[in-house]
């Protein structure tokens, strides 16, 4: 596979593309400012993005005038189909906390400032005292919050994981 640069006015957003990318910016500009390109954006022949949306808006937010890129000859399904996969696979995977732990404690960051912590990134409390829920917005009050999180850093801490805690929360068997 061969890397080439491409200007960022050459690259075009898909405009079918499902993810809603937005939220994740700031994240990826301030890793490529640290780290540089760690993955080069996935173009097709024309320029059209297949995997890198979010890398070419952090390129942009820092002024950078040209990326790394690869570019697939994929057909127009299999295009899709790249997209789609490369956006949903990461959902598939979990974190092994403890591991993630002392990783971090190995480079003087604590675990509850750095933006790896599962599912702090999703806003599902806000000032305005609200709980995201999907589509709804169910009002919650401080306290109400604060025995949710209570619940919920329990649950990471025996299972490693978030995964299966709305099950443990309605009643499910996983636990």
């Amino acid at each position: 596979m061969e890397i080439i640069y491409k200007r960022v006015d050459e690259l075009t957003e898909y405009e079918g593309n499902a993810r809603r990318n937005d939220a994740g910016v700031a994240k990826v500009a301030e890793s490529i400012k640290n780290f540089g390109f760690l993955n080069p954006i996935t173009i097709d022949k024309n320029g059209v993005i297949i995997s890198g949306h979010t890398r070419l808006k952090a390129a942009k937010q820092l002024g950078m005038e040209e990326v790394p890129c690869i570019v697939q000859d994929l057909s127009e399904e299999d295009a899709k189909l790249a997209r789609i996969i490369d956006n949903k696979s990461h959902e598939y995977s979990t974190w092994d906390v403890g591991k993630l732990h002392r990783e971090l404690d190995t480079i003087g960051l604590p675990f509850k400032n750095t933006f790896f912590t599962p599912n702090r990134d999703r806003k599902f409390f806000q000032d305005n005292k609200l709980l995201i829920f999907g589509n709804n917005e169910l009002p919650i009050t401080e306290d109400e919050y604060a025995r949710l999180k209570a619940v919920y850093d329990k649950y990471i801490e025996r299972n490693k994981t978030y995964l299966g805690f709305v099950m443990f929360l309605t009643g499910g068997k996983e636990e």
